[in-house]
């Protein structure tokens, strides 16, 4: 039986017979990767043991590493203007204010839904639950320009006409109130207008499919 890893600082489980040189997820070398027991294997929480760090990385590496240990989420975010929908994968949405509602996504400049979103002024989101890998796969790897990402994948319409996935925690839709141009990204801020709550769970993390997928 091949031996199994567990990394002290994130909890992401590698198998192999030695440990990996880096941590896939938060970037740590192999000193802090513990070999997994079946005692271990068997206790209800994995616990985070720091460890300080004695050398640092170049400054390139420090600033890949540091962004790795940034929580994030993933979600679908999809658009509908002049009858045409689509949706992509992201990991930037966040809560801004919860009275009024409000949330910020960040969105490349080059997708099709940042062209729906700049034409209809409004978003959707959905929160992916830890089964949810399939949904971020085929929303993240190709352009809704070339395929319809919605073939195959069970969603219904919100109030505000936009599509949204039935197999997911929960969804939001939003009005843009504001944007902020970040580069490569822009940033939308959104009113939220409808919210449903579908699914008890946990949501996905872009720390838990890099790990799991």
């Amino acid at each position: 039986m091949e031996k199994r890893w567990r990394c002290t600082i994130c909890g992401y489980i590698h198998t192999g017979e030695n440990p990996p040189e880096t941590c896939p997820i938060c970037g740590y070398d192999a000193s802090y990767f513990e070999l997994v027991t079946d005692e271990k294997e068997a206790s209800a929480e994995v616990k985070s043991v720091p460890k300080p760090v004695t050398v640092q990385p170049d400054k390139a590496a420090a600033i890949r590493q540091a962004l790795y240990r940034i929580s994030y989420g993933l979600y679908i975010i999809t658009a509908h203007a002049e009858g045409k929908d689509n949706g992509q994968c992201a990991n930037t949405c966040f809560q801004i204010t919860s009275d009024p509602a409000k949330v910020a996504i960040g969105i490349n400049k080059q997708n099709y839904t940042h062209e729906l979103i700049q034409k209809s002024g409004k978003f959707g989101v959905s929160v992916l639950s830890q089964t949810g890998h399939d949904y971020a796969r085929g929303f993240g790897y190709r352009s809704g320009r070339d395929v319809n990402k919605f073939e195959g994948v069970a969603v219904h319409r919100g109030k505000s006409g936009i599509l949204l996935l039935d197999d997911v925690l929960v969804t939001m839709e939003a009005t843009v109130t504001g944007q902020l141009d970040s580069g490569t990204h822009t940033l939308f801020l959104g009113d939220v207008t409808a919210g449903e709550i579908l699914q008890e769970g946990d949501p996905m993390t872009y720390a838990f499919f890099r790990a799991s997928k």
